[in-house]
């Protein structure tokens, strides 16, 4: 008995080595993210500049649909699939690393599908504290590693504004004031956002509730009703087009960098985009805070719990997560960093304020559920707008039965 136990107590040692992370091998990984649409494919150039440094731990790049629901959904079919190696549907493919959206990390650790990481072989002090909260498992260790972090801006169109002697909106009446006005008197659209049935149009309400004083918790309160109300005065007034509705971020940039639009709220990923040559606002947009806080965006890396090479995984977490991919990230793509540092010397300070006053939504391992029943009213609500105070008040009851949030 002594002796086994002996053997146990080895056994279990060697379970963490001398760097505090736990074991694994090294050989080739599969690495999943989002369609690469940043400008000139950069995760693709990255995971081809980790090949050449590393041809016996080879990494291949699997690219999700566009659709952050669909990427999700995938995700977590797959992550299910490979729960276990006895599963009729198990292929032998596990998805070595994930990037995960920051509010489903919650949801794929509760499941089991994640390996937790030691939080000091990342780094994660030198990173913004509200992205690693998304990522956190407890004190030292972590359950994903933030890569990019997001936070939402307004776009105009600065040759339009200075024709006018207007200057940027900095309140919501005074944003539904010029996009009603300037919108129709040059031809066009006042302002467009992301509001098509997917997590888009929650991230968009809810940063107009926020801006109102409104608590998404809380969508019965005054505050939460008049942001969407002033989302769906839009819509019935035109000053927001109808087609809006159906807008994700790349059908809304498409529309503002074409010269269709006077307004814009979207991600920084579409600076150099409108910068470059075959936009035709190059040189005649500018960029401001959203009239009140945006949600923090983000992006985190995991290691699956089915990786059978972790120390692949792990070291090349930290190849994306370094300093000079990052900043070479935020330079080609517009991702913003998730190391703070960067922040004080190579991010504009009007992203760095925005990204410091972003809020995040709201924490859930059922976030999934809980985005879900928003969505679905919020969309309701930009479409009836004599009938935003009923909508939200029976999502009030739907919120509390999926007891979402922290």
């Amino acid at each position: 008995m002594i002796r086994l136990l002996a053997a146990l107590v080895l056994l279990l040692t060697a379970c963490t080595g001398a760097s505090g992370e736990p074991p694994g091998t090294t050989g080739a990984i599969t690495f999943v993210d989002g369609l690469d649409t940043s400008a000139g494919e950069q995760v693709t150039r990255l995971v081809a500049r980790w090949n050449d440094a590393h041809p016996l731990e080879p990494v291949t790049f699997k690219e999700m649909a566009q659709s952050t629901d669909v990427h999700r959904a995938q995700l977590m079919a797959r992550s299910q699939d490979l729960a276990g190696a006895d599963d009729p549907r198990y292929d032998g493919q596990c998805y070595d690393v994930m990037n995960l959206d920051s509010v489903w990390t919650a949801a794929f650790a509760g499941s089991g599908y994640l390996e937790p990481l030691p939080a000091d072989a990342f780094g994660a002090d030198r990173m913004l504290p509200q992205a690693v909260e998304s990522a956190r498992r407890d004190e030292h260790s972590l359950w994903a590693v933030p890569w990019r972090v997001d936070a939402g801006l307004l776009y105009y169109r600065k040759d339009v504004l200075e024709q006018e002697g207007e200057a940027p909106p900095r309140t919501w009446a005074e944003l539904e004031r010029l996009a009603s006005e300037l919108g129709p008197a040059h031809g066009l659209a006042g302002y467009v956002g992301q509001f098509a049935e997917y997590e888009g149009v929650t991230v968009n309400a809810l940063e107009a509730v926020w801006a109102h004083g409104g608590d998404p918790l809380r969508p019965d309160g005054p505050g939460a009703k008049q942001g969407v109300d002033v989302l769906a005065r839009g819509f019935a007034e035109g000053w927001i087009p109808r087609e809006a509705l159906d807008f994700r971020e790349e059908e809304s940039r498409v529309a503002f960098q074409s010269g269709r639009a006077l307004f814009m709220r979207n991600w920084p990923y579409v600076q150099p985009r409108l910068a470059g040559p075959d936009s035709d606002v190059a040189g005649r947009w500018g960029v401001t805070r959203l009239p009140g806080p945006s949600a923090l965006g983000g992006w985190n890396l995991a290691v699956s719990r089915c990786s059978a090479n972790q120390e692949t995984a792990r070291a090349f977490i930290r190849f994306l997560t370094g300093a000079d991919t990052q900043r070479a990230l935020f330079d080609a793509a517009g991702w913003a960093p998730s190391l703070e540092a960067l922040y004080r010397d190579e991010v504009p300070a009007l992203l760095a304020e925005a990204v410091r006053a972003a809020r995040s939504r709201p924490t859930s391992a059922h976030y999934d559920e809980l985005t879900s029943v928003m969505r679905q009213r919020f969309r309701l609500a930009l479409q009836n707008p004599n009938a935003v105070d009923s909508l939200l008040d029976g999502l009030a009851d739907e919120v509390r039965r999926v007891g979402g949030g922290r």
